[in-house]
Parts: C-alpha cells; sequence; structure tokens
C-alpha cells in the first residue's frame, strides 16, 4: 500500500516537470514569422508597434496620418496646454554620404510663447516613413523668442537657435527618450 501513494507521487511530479518544460520551451525567442530582416545602410525596418506618418516622393509629401490626428497627438503629448496649429516633415541636413533622415515636427504656442516638438522618422522602404515609440523626443520651449529653431549636425538635432538676438531671449531645448504620440490611440 505504501507503494501506491509513491508512484501516484511520482506520476504527479512527471507531468509536472512535462509541463514546466512545455512553458519554458514556449518562451523560446524565434525568428519570427519573417524571418530575420536584412538590413540595408541608411535603411531601418519599421517594427509592427510603428505608425507609418508619411509617403514621400521627389515631388510630394502625402500624410498616411491626418494632420489633424496628428496636431491632437502632439496637443497629448505635450500634456501642458500647448496648442499645436503646424505639422511638417523636414529633411534634416546631412553630409553627402550620411543617410537621408527625416523629422515629424509639430509647432504651436502655450501662453503665448512659442513650442515646438520633432520626432525622428524611421525609414520603412518605398518612401514610406514611420514613427516608433521609442523615438526620441525633442521639445523646444522659447523664452521671449517668437520662434525657435531646431540646430541640425548629421541628421542629429543639436541644439537650438532663437529668431531675436536680444538680451535675454533663449530657446530651451529638452530631449526624452521616447515618445506616446499614440500610445493611446488605435
Amino acid at each position: 500500500m505504501n507503494f501506491l501513494p509513491r508512484l501516484l507521487g511520482l506520476g504527479l511530479l512527471s507531468v509536472l516537470v512535462s509541463l514546466l518544460a512545455m512553458a519554458c520551451e514556449s518562451t523560446k525567442p524565434s525568428s519570427g514569422e519573417f524571418g530575420s530582416p536584412t538590413r540595408m545602410k541608411g535603411e531601418v525596418i519599421a517594427k509592427p508597434e510603428s505608425r507609418q506618418i508619411v509617403h514621400l516622393t521627389d515631388s510630394t509629401t502625402e500624410y498616411k496620418t491626418p494632420r489633424s490626428e496628428l496636431a491632437k497627438a502632439f496637443i497629448r503629448q505635450f500634456h501642458d496646454g500647448t496648442v499645436v496649429d503646424k505639422i511638417q516633415v523636414r529633411k534634416a541636413p546631412v553630409g553627402p554620404k550620411d543617410p537621408v533622415s527625416y523629422y515629424l515636427i509639430g509647432m504651436g504656442l502655450r501662453n503665448g510663447m512659442f513650442r515646438a516638438m520633432a520626432l525622428p522618422l524611421t525609414a520603412g522602404g518605398d518612401n514610406a516613413y514611420y514613427l516608433r515609440p521609442s523615438a526620441e523626443r525633442y521639445t523646444l520651449t522659447s523664452v521671449g523668442c517668437t520662434t525657435c529653431f531646431f540646430n541640425f549636425e548629421n541628421g542629429r538635432i543639436v541644439g537650438t537657435s532663437c529668431s531675436e538676438s536680444a538680451g535675454g531671449t533663449h530657446c530651451d531645448l529638452k530631449v526624452e527618450a521616447n515618445n506616446e504620440l499614440f500610445a493611446n490611440t488605435p
């Protein structure tokens, strides 16, 4: 009789070990349904959580996400009363051998002061550009300036400049590691 409880205990133990082994196997990383992407110089493959913003050609910029929706998303991202009324996609100046880079920029006012936010876009092939949630966020706040500008170097934002040169006027730049432009939207 003592043999039967031990046998049942060993049977249950082997079932639990088998289930645990199968659970561990399901968490093993896979190469994905589409295999490993081949990366090309100057082009980054967009991830599924990215959102297509524009399709660019030599002569047109076709917004795949409407500008009105982008303006609302920028207002939510600022989350401080800034009213965004201008949206643009800007090609960043780069060196002759550097890959082309584009930024999505939202501009507006908060309490009469100029504000702007720039987010780098990721090339997805076929001239489509995407916004990744992990894309850094560059925010400008003016202090006495009518307009602030992003300063670029080799396709990256490196600083700001003020439209006026009067004493005490300047533009503050804040850089954050990610964005939530479309975090709560479908």
